[in-house]
C-alpha cells in the first residue's frame, strides 16, 4: 500500500508518472482529488503524443462525462473526434456498434440503439394489461393481488429484469432458481422474462437496454477474439473514476479492460449515490486481484485533503467509520484544510468576508415544515449577504426528486432562483408539453363539429379550459368565466341553444371547410376577452397547415411551438428575472427542448410513422424522459440537488434538509415484491447464503446505503454545511444526526426562525417602522430606504406607498348618478336596495360569488316555463329530461336529489297550469321585457327608468293583466308580506305607467293594459303538495304605494355612499368580510 498527495496541475504520483505502469487501484476519500488525478493522466498521455483514440476514460453518469469532457477540451485545445470520456453504457453502446459493423451481430438488422427507461416501463405495462384483458401471463403469487398491473409493480419488474440482465440469466435460469431456492415470485417472474425478451427481440431486435449492453459487450469481447484483440490494441490507458459507483456487470467490464494494460481505476467506496440502481462499492475490494497479472494490482491511497476543513472533514470521518470496509482505514486518512478558507468576495467589497467565518458544520431544529423552509431560505441569504458566497456557488441537497422541487419552490417564493436538475415528471405531463401534444392531436383530427355525449362534452370542457389556463392560453379562471360569458351571450343572440360547456368543448374544433384562420378572426373580433382562445386557435391553425403537408413529429412539434410565440417570452424571463417565474421558464423551456429531441429520435427509430404515433409513443411513458438535449443554464442560481446529482461538485456552501427518520434514511427495503435483491445474493453467492440473510442485514444494507448518500451530500462543502431538521408530534430528526454530533458536544434544540433576509421582510419592516416606531428620526430613515426601494428597477413590490391598502384617497366622492341623471331600476333589485344598499351596491358591481346550484337550477326551471307556457305534467317532464345535462351535475346521490327536486317543480307548475285553464285566464307575454320612464317625484330629482322582464303576463276575461312571477327557491314571504311585495308591487307599478302599452297593440285579449288586476308569487319550489300561490291586490291610483317604493329605491341607488342594514333577527349578511355591521368586518387598515 502507497500513499501519495492528490496531484495539483502537471504533477503525478511517481508511480503513474510514465507510461507503461501497468493496472492500479487508487483509494481516495472525498476530496482528495480522483477526479483531478483522472484529468492529469489524460493530459500527461496527450502532451506525450499519445492519440486521443488510445485513451478511455469510464465514468458513472452522463453529466459527470459532459464535466470532464469538457474540461479536457479546454485544457487540452484538441478537437476529439470521438469521445474520451464515456459512461460505461456509452462504451458499451460504441462496441456493439462496431461489433455489427464487423458482422459479428447478424440478428441485429438495424443500427443498435439505447431503449430508454419509459420505453421498456412502457413494454412492461403494454404487457402487464394485456395480461389483466386476457386473463393468461405468468401465475403471480396470490399476495401481490392488486399490485400487479401498478407503477410501483412496474418498477419492481424493471428492476429484476435489469438485475437479470446485468448477470447474463435468461429465463430458463431464472426458473431453475426459483425451483432451488422456492421462490414463487421467480417462477412467475422467469415466465415474464420469456414473454419480455419475446416480445422485444421481434418488436425491435436493434434495441438493448442499459444493463444489457454492459453485458453484451463483456460476452462479444469474451466470444470474438479478433474484437478484444483489436480493442486491446487500440486502448493504451484506461482510466475509471468514482469505480465505487459500478454494478456488477461494469465491475466485470472493467475487469476485462484493464486487465494487464495500463489502467487506473479510482474508488472512494465510501461516497456512493447510484445504490438504488445496483452500485456495489464492495466489489471495489475485488479489483487489485482481477486486474494484475503478477499478482495483485498495487493500491495507492490517496491521502492530501483539498476540499474539506478541518471540521467537516472530522464529521465526515466520524460517519465513514459506521460503514463497512474491507479496506480497514484505507480511504480514510486524509489531512484536511485549514478552519478558514479564502474569501470569495469581489474585491473591494466592504462585507464580512467569508474567510473570516469558522467553517463547520452547523445542526439547526425547528418546530414545523414551514420554518424548516424558512431557516433554509435564512441560510441560502446569510451566506450570500453576510459572508459574500456568489448564490451558484450554494447548494440544497435533498433526499429525493419531489423534495427537490418543493423546496425550489419555497426558495422561489423567497426570490431566489434555483436551478435544479431534470425533474422526475414524464414529458407528457410537463405543463409546457401537455398542450403541444393535445394541439397536435387535435390536427390530426376532422376539423369541425362533433357529436358529444355530456360526459365528453365535459372531458373535453375541461381539456380546452386546461389550456386555456396554461402557459400558451395564459388566462385565469376569472378569464375563462368571462369568455364563457361571452360565448354564451353570441349564442343566444344567433338563435342557439348551447350551454357554455358545449361552447368550450367547441372551441378547437375549427372550421368544418377547413379554412385555416376562420376561427381566429371571430375570436379576434370578440375582444380581450377571446385573446387566451385566440392565441390557442392560431396554434391548432398552424398544426393542421403543417400536417396538410409533408411533415415529421420534429417539424410537426417545431410549427406549433413556434406558433405558440412563446420563445422570446420565456428566455426573457428565464434570463432577466428571478424567483418563481424565471425558474418556470427555465423548466418549461427545458421540456420543450426535451420533446423536440424525443421527436428526432422517434423519427430515426420509426421512420414515416406519423404524427399520431408520435403522440401515442410520449403518451405511453409514464418515467421521465432521460432527455440528451442540454439544459438551460444561467449563473446567480442556488442548486437544488439530490445526491445523486451532487456527486462529483462542490460548493462554499452545503444546506441539507428533509432530514427526518423514515425520509433519511429511508427504512424500506428495496425489490421486495420480486426479491431482485435475493436473486443477486443466489447468482452470486449460492442458495446457502439465501437461507443464511436476515431482514436485519437487509435493513443494516438499506441504511449504510443512505449513509454513504448523506456522506456524500456533506462532502460537497468546501466551508460550510447547515443540516435542517424538525422536531414536532409528527416528525423526528434523523438519527444521523446523531452520528454528525461531534463528542461531548451539547445536543441541538428546538429553536426559533427569524424571517429569512429578503427584500419583501425588509419592506415589511421598515414599513412597521414607519407607522408604529414613535422616534421621528428612524421613521424618517426608514421612510428615506422605502423610497428608494420604490425607485429601483425593478421597483420591490409594496414598497411604493401608492400600492399600501388604506392610504389611497377616495377614488370619489361624487353620487353615483349625476343630480338630474336618470336611474335605472329593476324590479328584482328595489327589495334588495331598501333592504341593505351595501350589499345591493356589491352586488351591482359583481362583488358577490357567483350563482349557486340554486339559482341555476332556477334559471333552467324558468326556460322550461318559457317554452312550455300550458303544458301538462308529462311533457314539461320530458322537458326537463332534455335540458338537465346543462347543470352540469355529478351523476351522484346529489346530482339525484336535485333532479328529483326540479321533477317535484314540474308537478306543481303542471298544478298551476290546471288552476289557469280554470280561471279561464291565458298567457300572453312570456319572459315579457319592458323598459318605461317614470317622471322625477319632485322637482330636481331623479327621473327612474324601470327595466326588466316578467315571467307571465296573464290577462282574463276583463282585458286587465296579472303580473305571475314563477319562484323556484325554497323561502317565501309571508301572506301579509306578498300584499306588499316590493318586486311585485314595481312590476304594478311599471304597467301603470305603461310598460305593456306597446305590446298590447300585438295582443287583441289585452284590452286595459294600463290597469293591472294584480300580481301572485307561485311558489314552484315551495316543498307543498299543491302548488303554493301568494296574492297581491292590484295597484290603484288611489293606493299607488308602489311607484314610492321605486322612487325610494332610485334615491338610494344614487347616493354617493351606501349604508350597511341589518333587519330582523333572521337576517344573514352575504358580506360579512367587508360589512361594518358585521363582527368579521374591518377596514384595511385596523389590525
Amino acid at each position: 500500500m502507497k500513499t501519495s498527495d492528490a496531484p495539483a496541475p502537471h504533477r503525478l504520483p511517481e508511480a503513474l508518472s510514465a507510461p507503461g505502469h501497468g493496472p492500479h487501484v487508487v483509494i481516495g476519500g472525498p476530496g482528495t482529488g480522483k477526479t483531478t488525478l483522472a484529468g492529469e493522466l489524460v493530459m500527461s498521455r496527450l502532451r506525450g503524443g499519445a492519440p486521443a483514440e488510445s485513451i478511455l476514460v469510464l465514468v458513472p453518469s452522463r453529466t459527470a462525462a459532459e464535466r470532464l469532457r469538457d474540461e479536457l477540451a479546454l485544457r487540452s485545445g484538441v478537437t476529439f473526434s470521438e469521445p474520451v470520456v464515456r459512461t460505461y453504457s456509452a462504451y458499451a453502446f460504441d462496441l456493439i456498434r462496431r461489433a455489427r459493423e464487423a458482422g459479428l451481430l447478424p440478428l441485429v438488422t438495424r443500427p443498435p440503439r439505447l431503449l430508454s427507461g419509459p420505453e421498456q416501463d412502457a413494454l412492461i405495462g403494454e404487457l402487464l394489461r394485456g395480461h389483466a384483458q386476457d386473463g393468461g401471463g405468468p401465475a403471480w403469487p396470490a399476495e401481490l393481488g392488486e399490485a400487479v398491473g401498478t407503477r410501483g409493480f412496474r418498477r419492481e419488474v424493471r428492476e429484476f429484469l435489469d438485475r437479470a440482465a446485468e448477470h447474463g440469466v435468461d429465463a430458463h435460469e431464472v426458473q431453475r432458481l426459483a425451483a432451488a431456492c422456492n421462490v414463487p415470485e421467480w417462477d412467475a417472474a422467469a415466465a415474464f422474462v420469456h414473454e419480455y425478451a419475446q416480445v422485444s427481440a421481434l418488436a425491435s431486435a436493434e434495441a438493448f437496454e442499459p444493463a444489457e449492453l454492459v453485458a453484451l459487450a463483456l460476452r462479444l469481447l469474451t466470444e470474438h477474439p479478433s474484437l478484444a484483440a483489436a480493442e486491446d490494441e487500440r486502448l493504451g490507458l484506461l482510466i475509471v473514476d468514482d469505480l465505487q459507483e459500478a454494478t456488477p456487470s461494469q465491475h466485470r467490464l472493467v475487469h476485462r479492460l484493464a486487465r494487464g494494460r495500463d489502467a487506473v481505476l479510482l474508488a472512494s467506496p465510501d461516497t456512493v449515490v447510484q445504490g438504488f440502481r445496483g452500485a456495489r462499492p464492495d466489489l471495489v475490494r475485488q479489483a487489485p486481484e482481477a486486474i494484475g497479472t503478477d499478482g495483485p494490482a498495487p493500491v495507492l491511497e490517496l491521502t492530501a485533503q483539498h476540499r474539506l476543513p478541518a471540521p467537516i472533514a472530522a464529521t465526515a470521518r466520524r460517519l465513514a467509520l459506521r460503514l463497512p470496509s474491507p479496506w480497514g482505514e484505507v480511504g480514510r486518512r486524509w489531512d484536511a484544510q485549514p478552519d478558514v478558507v479564502p474569501s470569495c468576495q469581489p474585491e473591494g467589497d466592504t462585507r464580512p468576508d467569508a474567510g473570516e467565518t469558522p467553517a463547520g458544520v452547523d445542526v439547526r431544529l425547528v418546530a414545523a415544515p414551514v420554518h424548516a423552509r424558512r431557516l433554509v431560505s435564512r441560510h441560502v441569504l446569510e451566506a450570500h449577504l453576510s459572508h459574500g458566497v456568489p448564490y451558484d456557488d450554494i447548494a440544497v441537497i435533498v433526499r429525493s426528486g419531489s423534495q427537490v422541487q418543493e423546496t425550489a419552490r419555497a426558495l422561489g417564493l423567497d426570490g431566489i432562483s434555483t436551478e435544479v436538475p431534470p425533474v422526475e415528471t414524464a414529458l407528457r405531463d410537463e405543463s409546457a408539453v401537455a398542450p403541444l401534444l393535445s394541439m397536435l392531436e387535435r390536427a390530426a383530427g376532422a376539423p369541425g363539429p362533433r357529436e358529444r355525449g355530456r360526459l365528453a362534452a365535459l372531458a373535453d370542457a375541461a381539456a380546452v379550459e386546461s389550456m386555456l389556463m396554461g402557459p400558451y392560453g395564459r388566462a385565469t379562471s376569472l378569464d375563462v368565466r368571462s369568455l364563457r360569458q361571452l360565448l354564451l351571450a353570441h349564442e343566444r343572440a344567433a338563435g342557439g341553444e348551447r350551454s357554455s360547456t358545449d361552447l368550450i368543448a367547441a372551441l378547437l374544433d375549427g372550421d368544418p371547410a377547413g379554412r385555416e384562420g376562420e376561427r381566429a378572426d371571430e375570436l379576434a373580433s370578440l375582444g380581450p376577452v377571446a385573446l387566451p382562445a385566440y392565441r390557442l386557435v392560431l396554434m391548432l391553425d398552424a398544426a393542421r397547415a403543417h400536417l396538410a403537408s409533408d411533415h415529421t413529429a420534429a417539424t410537426a412539434v417545431w410549427a406549433v411551438w413556434e406558433a405558440a410565440g412563446a420563445s422570446d417570452r420565456w428566455r426573457k424571463q428565464a434570463l432577466e428575472e428571478r424567483g418563481l417565474r424565471s425558474d418556470r421558464a427555465h423548466r418549461d423551456l427545458d421540456a420543450v427542448l426535451a420533446l423536440f429531441q424525443a421527436a428526432e429520435r422517434f423519427g430515426d427509430q420509426f421512420p414515416g410513422a406519423g404524427v399520431a404515433r408520435f403522440i401515442e409513443h410520449v403518451r405511453s411513458q409514464d418515467l421521465p424522459m432521460d432527455s440528451l438535449a442540454r439544459t438551460g443554464a444561467a449563473g446567480g442560481r442556488v442548486r437544488v440537488l439530490t445526491p445523486a446529482a451532487a456527486a462529483g461538485l462542490e460548493f462554499d456552501t452545503v444546506i441539507i434538509a428533509g432530514l427526518q427518520e423514515g425520509q433519511w434514511p429511508t427504512t424500506g427495503l428495496r425489490g421486495q415484491l420480486l426479491r431482485s435483491d435475493d436473486l443477486v445474493t443466489v447468482l452470486e453467492h449460492g442458495p446457502d447464503a439465501l437461507r443464511g440473510a436476515s431482514v436485519g442485514e437487509k435493513l443494516r444494507a438499506v441504511r449504510d446505503d443512505e449513509l454513504r448518500q448523506f456522506l456524500t451530500a456533506i462532502t460537497r462543502a468546501t466551508r460550510a454545511v447547515h443540516l435542517v431538521a424538525v422536531q414536532d408530534e409528527e416528525s423526528t430528526p434523523s438519527s444521523f444526526l446523531e452520528l454528525v454530533r461531534a463528542p461531548h458536544a451539547p445536543e441541538p434544540v428546538v429553536s426559533a426562525v427569524p424571517r429569512p433576509r429578503t427584500l419583501s421582510t425588509l419592506t415589511a419592516l421598515l414599513r412597521r417602522t414607519v407607522e408604529e416606531v414613535p422616534s421621528e428620526e428612524l421613521a424618517a430613515d426608514a421612510a428615506g430606504v422605502l423610497a428608494l426601494l420604490s425607485l429601483a428597477d425593478p421597483a420591490v413590490r409594496g414598497a411604493d406607498p401608492a400600492s399600501w391598502w388604506g392610504l389611497a384617497p377616495l377614488s370619489s366622492t361624487d353620487p353615483v348618478v349625476p343630480d338630474g341623471g336618470q336611474v335605472r331600476v329593476s324590479p328584482s333589485k328595489v327589495d334588495a336596495v331598501l333592504s341593505s344598499p351595501l350589499n345591493w351596491f356589491v352586488s351591482a358591481a359583481n362583488g358577490l360569488p357567483p350563482a349557486d346550484l340554486a339559482r341555476s337550477l332556477g334559471t333552467l326551471v324558468h326556460g322550461i316555463a318559457e317554452r312550455l307556457p300550458a303544458a301538462g305534467e308529462e311533457e314539461l317532464m320530458a322537458s326537463l329530461e332534455r335540458h338537465w345535462h346543462e347543470l352540469e351535475l355529478p351523476e351522484n346521490w346529489e346530482g339525484n336529489r336535485e333532479h328529483e327536486r326540479a321533477a317535484r317543480m314540474m308537478t306543481r307548475l303542471a298544478q298551476y297550469y290546471a288552476l289557469v285553464a280554470e280561471k279561464d285566464r291565458v298567457a300572453v307575454g312570456l319572459e315579457q321585457g319592458f323598459s318605461v320612464p317614470l317622471a322625477p317625484r319632485e322637482e330636481g330629482g331623479h327621473p327612474v327608468k324601470l327595466t326588466g322582464s316578467i315571467d307571465r303576463v296573464e290577462v282574463g276575461e276583463d282585458g286587465r293583466p296579472v303580473i305571475i312571477d314563477l319562484k323556484t327557491g325554497r323561502s317565501l314571504p309571508t301572506k301579509a308580506e306578498a300584499e306588499r311585495h316590493p318586486q311585485l308591487g314595481t312590476y304594478q307599478a311599471a304597467i301603470r305607467a305603461g310598460a305593456l302599452a306597446e305590446f298590447a297593440q300585438g295582443e287583441p285579449r289585452l284590452t286595459q293594459p294600463t290597469e293591472p288586476a294584480g300580481a301572485a308569487l307561485v311558489a314552484i319550489g315551495k316543498e307543498t303538495v299543491k302548488v303554493s300561490i301568494l296574492e297581491q291586490a292590484s295597484v290603484t291610483a288611489e293606493d299607488d304605494w308602489a311607484t314610492g317604493l321605486v322612487h325610494d329605491a332610485a334615491a338610494l341607488m344614487a347616493r354617493p355612499d351606501f349604508a350597511a342594514l341589518h333587519e330582523g333577527t333572521n337576517f344573514r349578511c352575504s358580506l360579512p368580510g367587508v360589512c361594518p355591521i358585521c363582527a368579521e368586518g374591518r377596514q384595511v387598515t385596523e389590525p
